[in-house]
């Protein structure tokens, strides 16, 4: 009876992880990522300091998949996953939050400089190839930044804010970054 009530307490605990990370990058999901960022709010509400939400979509990731397959595909966006952590401390967020999108939640920053390097320093990681069973693939990334100074920004409107900034950078050539407006607490 304790080996199936361990059991069951286990399967459960996969089931709740399994809800929240993404099966493939394991990587925190987009609500996972949200609470995350939630708390980064409080946490900038409560002791100040600078918080960037990267909104970033892979460049050219289509062309992986018609041209190598989906398991190829599959192979970059692990590869993907382990570059972004490669690249951002412990105590951020690289979350994946659509096919090839994810978010990345940088806290404690002194500037928007520290976001700046850190978007840099993705885009060069990402930029180097990857060499699937013998065939190389390229991507790129285009970044959207929103800063955060306070903890009474809206969620959602944050998010947005930096999806729209990725976009701009997307129309203007992709593979690189681009601040939003600046946020401000009304």
């Amino acid at each position: 009876m304790i080996t199936e009530i361990t059991e069951r307490k286990q399967a459960e605990e996969k089931i709740r992880y399994l809800a929240s990370h993404d099966a493939l990058t394991d990587l925190p999901g987009l609500r996972l990522a949200k609470e995350r960022l939630g708390l980064a709010l409080s946490l900038a509400q409560r002791n100040g300091g600078v918080i960037a939400i990267m909104f970033v979509d892979l460049d050219d990731f289509k062309g992986v998949n018609d041209q190598l397959g989906h398991d190829a595909g599959d192979f970059v966006l692990t590869q993907v996953a382990k570059r972004f952590l490669d690249c951002v401390r412990e105590s951020d967020t690289v979350a994946r939050i659509g096919g090839d999108e994810f978010l990345v939640i940088l806290t404690g920053l002194a500037s928007l400089d520290d976001a700046a390097r850190i978007a840099q320093k993705l885009i060069e990681s990402i930029q180097k190839p990857y060499d699937y069973r013998g065939h190389e693939a390229r991507i790129g990334l285009s970044i959207g930044i929103a800063e955060i100074r306070s903890g009474d920004e809206d969620l959602n409107d944050i998010l947005i804010k930096a999806d729209n900034a990725m976009y701009q950078i997307k129309k203007q050539g992709k593979n690189g970054y681009r601040f939003a407006p600046e946020i401000t607490a009304p």
